[in-house]
């Protein structure tokens, strides 16, 4: 099966989640796709159906209403209680509280648009992991519905674990001279290995984290075929997680089925 496989819910709720898309966005991202929404009457010539779609008015209740959740939900700023001391891990969290996406959103903001996301699709994830070039600390990142490709489920040693997750990224190139910024897709596989345990009868986990992008052939007729170009580990304490670090958001549960 090829790494850009897709989760069967996936497919059958991805039209699903555009159309949302597009009614939260409002007027122009409805009129913009035509007569998907709005069709064609009979006869109508091009410059007819476009005048005819200029003087169409949409009213977005959708985005009013979803704005005015997330505001009563949020009326009241949640309270947050860290420990009082400025070191160690107390002062490792308060410095993750303050920005936990590495792009300057407080812990507040960030849980206010994953809110967001789930009342716009129903749907949303957050993965952990880990700076270490830099700070030298966790951090998280908010994926799309649209981004988790594909998920898997496993019983592991008596219980329902999360054995794969597959998300699509957009990472931004730059050129020489930083004015230009190239796109670059790839997929970010989250796995769990079972490796030998040394305790008999009983297998181990280890996290594995998978960066694949997409090789362009040297012949243009051929088509372009994915590429596995990072793989890793993520230690804690020197040793591999035993879990994805992965969590699903849904309107009524956490667990990876499409709710």
């Amino acid at each position: 099966m090829p790494v850009e496989s897709t989760h069967v819910d996936y497919d059958a709720t991805l039209p699903v989640w555009l159309r949302a898309r597009e009614v939260f966005a409002g007027e122009d991202a409805i009129k913009s796709a035509g007569e998907r929404y709005l069709p064609r009457l009979d006869a109508q010539t091009d410059d007819e159906y476009s005048a005819y779609k200029a003087r169409a008015a949409f009213f977005n209740a959708t985005a009013r209403t979803i704005d005015g959740f997330v505001g009563l939900i949020f009326r009241r700023e949640p309270s947050v209680k860290l420990p009082e001391r400025v070191s160690g891990v107390a002062g490792a969290l308060r410095v993750f509280a303050e920005d936990v996406d590495l792009l300057g959103a407080s812990l507040y903001t960030f849980s206010k648009n994953v809110v967001k996301e789930v009342l716009t699709v129903g749907r949303a994830g957050t993965l952990v992991d880990w700076e270490g070039d830099g700070e030298q600390r966790a951090y998280v990142v908010r994926y799309s519905a649209e981004q988790i490709l594909n998920w898997r489920v496993s019983r592991v040693n008596g219980r329902n674990v999360v054995t794969l997750v597959v998300l699509q990224e957009i990472n931004g190139d730059s050129s020489e001279d930083g004015f230009e910024v190239t796109e670059i897709e790839q997929l970010r596989v989250l796995r769990l290995a079972t490796v030998p345990s040394k305790t008999k009868g009983q297998a181990e986990q280890r996290y594995v984290v998978e960066v694949w992008r997409k090789q362009q052939p040297k012949d243009k007729r051929r088509k372009a075929e994915w590429a596995k170009v990072e793989t890793r580990i993520p230690l804690r304490l020197g040793k591999p997680l035993t879990l994805i670090p992965f969590v699903f958001h849904g309107p009524r549960h956490s667990l990876p089925d499409v709710d």
